[in-house]
């Protein structure tokens, strides 16, 4: 509608540019300055004695004429953004990948820019969702959970730019031809997320090794090259090595796998205090097999608050159970390894107010589009009972629950939260900074890494298990844009003609 505003304005004022004259009272005039309502006499401008018209190069608004200040003026892109026949539109569509481009991704926003990207902010922050999508978005698209998108009202030509990116996972490219008023769809396989930071943009992320799990191979096996792997808290690379604790009867093999050459003690270089957490984007907290010693759970909480992602599996629940998320009413905290075996577990489609939860919604058919669940649940390794849903009201939001065949029925699998969870609440919602996820959920539990080699050589070169799937999804949304759980995500706010 706009866009076709936009053509027929301009053909009025094409129209003032190639002829002159003047006419009586109450026929339409055109002439040199601003279309007059009282006579219908131009200048300048369009006019008819109702009032109405339209005022030419210098006109204004007068007796109800619109002049050109008010008529839209395109820039860049949008001057390549046309009407199409009976309500058409020229489109982009596609299907968006992990860096390994073996898994589409849900929530993933597409969109074309009208100006160089700005760099993406290192370190935590309290960014709002249209804050992170630079370069002054003129279409804009979200991936559904199939992974495929439609972008509307494209500009058409040549060498258009596109954008995929979820929080501060970015890349760049160009469609060499888009064709007006047509469905532009993109080669299969051709739109994944950045492999390593000369592709595209990677979040800073912090990861601390555990003696009972190795979530540093998740990201290897989502198609993060090793290249991205650095001891500590320097180094080019965008996934930082920190060693954690953990070690099983003294078995070597169950140490915290460590990088060579080594890095520093997580908490000594990493969880000490908030500032040294504030120079990720995300935080991946590998269980210890045992509860986590050193915590400073005063500098997690502010980190988290502050803008700060946190992926915190089972033995971590240490830092959520006592300490200022103590108080919170997060969860029902059970202590100790508490195995539950092999298990299926179903996926929470609803809010605690009985209403629909949106991306538990899509994580179901996510799942199932990825081949992850079996007789519509999710089959889960070596899973742990340390969380049941908290009493009463609660910050926190459950995503995957054991089913009423396992040993603990109902026990807590998945559960994040916003952050602060007493965030001040405004006329678009909770002013939320940061997000939480706490896994019972192991990625070592089904692998085959081996912890006794160097990190990231440790990893086992295989495809993700059902549980790992779970957590890429997990991963994709905690690097996401905060927004509250009970509305679904929106794509980007798109910069219109003034």
């Amino acid at each position: 509608m706009r866009a076709a505003f936009f053509v027929s304005v301009l053909g009025l004022v094409a129209a003032a540019c190639s002829s002159s004259g003047s006419h009586g009272p109450g026929e339409p005039g055109l002439g040199s300055g601003a279309g007059s309502g009282s006579s219908g006499a131009g200048t300048n401008g369009f006019g008819n004695s109702n009032g109405n018209g339209v005022g030419g190069a210098l006109g204004g608004l007068s007796d109800g004429g619109i002049g050109t200040s008010n008529i839209p003026a395109c820039v860049g892109l949008q001057c390549q953004q046309h009407a199409c026949a009976g309500g058409g539109s020229t489109t982009i569509s596609g299907r968006v990948y992990d860096p390994a481009g073996k898994n589409p991704l849900y929530n993933i926003v597409v969109y074309v820019p009208n100006a160089p990207l700005e760099p993406l902010k290192t370190g935590a922050s309290c960014d709002q969702c249209d804050t992170l999508y630079s370069g002054h978005p003129v279409a804009s698209a979200l991936t559904d959970a199939d992974g495929n998108f439609k972008i509307t009202d494209a500009p058409d030509g040549t060498d258009i730019p596109l954008v995929i990116q979820v929080g501060k996972w970015r890349k760049e490219l160009k469609i060499a031809k888009v064709t007006r008023c047509k469905d532009n769809p993109q080669p299969d396989k051709s739109l994944r997320l950045p492999k390593n930071h000369k592709e595209g943009a990677i979040p800073n992320i912090a990861i601390s090794t555990g003696g009972a799990d190795t979530l540093e191979c998740l990201l290897r096996r989502i198609g993060v090259d090793a290249s991205e792997y650095t001891p500590g808290p320097g180094g080019a690379g965008r996934i930082h090595i920190f060693h954690g604790g953990g070690r099983l009867d003294g078995v070597p093999a169950y140490s915290a796998p460590n990088t060579s050459p080594p890095a520093p003690e997580a908490p000594v270089a990493l969880w000490d205090k908030k500032a040294d957490l504030m120079r990720f984007d995300i935080v991946l907290l590998s269980c210890e097999g045992a509860e986590t010693t050193g915590m400073n759970q005063a500098a997690l909480h502010a980190y988290a608050s502050a803008g700060g992602r946190v992926f915190a599996s089972h033995f971590h629940y240490a830092w959520f159970n006592t300490g200022p998320y103590g108080s919170e009413n997060l969860a029902t905290w059970t202590t100790g390894s508490n195995h539950i075996d092999d298990i299926n577990a179903t996926i929470v489609t609803k809010l605690p107010n009985g209403k629909t939860f949106p991306k538990g919604v899509a994580l179901e058919k996510w799942l199932g589009n990825v081949n992850a669940l079996t007789n519509g649940e999710l089959p889960i390794k070596e899973a742990r009972h340390n969380a049941d849903l908290a009493p009463g009201s609660s910050p926190s939001q459950t995503w995957i629950l054991a089913d009423s065949s396992s040993p603990a029925p109902g026990a807590v699998q998945y559960l994040s939260f916003n952050t602060p969870t007493d965030a001040k609440i405004t006329p678009d919602g909770p002013s939320y900074c940061g997000r939480v996820v706490y896994s019972d959920l192991h990625v070592g539990a089904a692998s085959g890494d081996m912890p006794i080699k160097p990190v990231p050589d440790e990893c086992a070169k295989m495809d993700l298990s059902p549980q790992e799937k779970a957590l890429e999804f997990m991963l994709f949304d905690l690097s996401s844009c905060v927004t509250p759980d009970s509305k679904p995500p929106a794509a980007p706010v798109v910069e219109v003609p003034q």
